[in-house]
């Protein structure tokens, strides 16, 4: 669903931002995650709403980040010449349709000027328990909020049972 003009006030331009960012932070090559977002998104391909949304914001994305791969940008420009792309916007009215176009039109300027130099992207910091698993604590209570709830003195277990990855 849309609730704007610009070209992430929908959902679908937002996930892709997203999760292009979530890509990069887990360390993906630029390649890699194209693909994936490609790979995962056979279902909107095709759609005269969806797709273009997809290509525009991914294009957008990789600019930002100095990531911009030709078949993308080649994808994004190909949307942005065709008329179909301002059908979602004829029955909002001039104004938004207006708005819509100023929005399309920014992001073929800017896809067609030099994009920056390849941003850092701060990986996320994984934290690891040490505990093994099976490891078992124990914690006694001691606060003021526990002589309150009448648990001081008193313990929980902590069992650890298996163990994941969290970023």
């Amino acid at each position: 669903s849309a609730w704007g003009t610009s070209l992430y006030s929908n959902d679908s331009a937002s996930d892709i931002r997203g999760d292009y960012v979530d890509k990069l932070r887990r360390g993906k090559s630029n390649e890699e995650i194209t693909q994936e977002l490609i790979d995962g998104s056979h279902d909107i391909m095709g759609d005269i709403e969806e797709e273009p949304l997809f290509w525009f914001a991914l294009a957008d994305t990789q600019w930002d980040y100095g990531r911009l791969l030709p078949e993308v940008k080649e994808k994004a420009l190909y949307f942005l010449s065709q008329d179909k792309e301002l059908e979602r916007w004829k029955d909002s009215g001039q104004k938004k349709l207006n708005a819509w176009k100023k929005t399309l039109n920014a992001l073929k300027e800017k896809l067609e000027s030099p994009q920056p130099a390849e941003k850092k992207v701060s990986k996320y910091r994984l934290y690891r328990c040490k505990w093994k698993l099976g490891d078992v604590f124990a914690y006694q209570f001691s606060s003021s909020y526990s002589v309150e709830k009448g648990m001081k003195g008193k313990y929980t277990v902590f069992r650890k049972v298996s163990e994941d990855t969290w970023w």
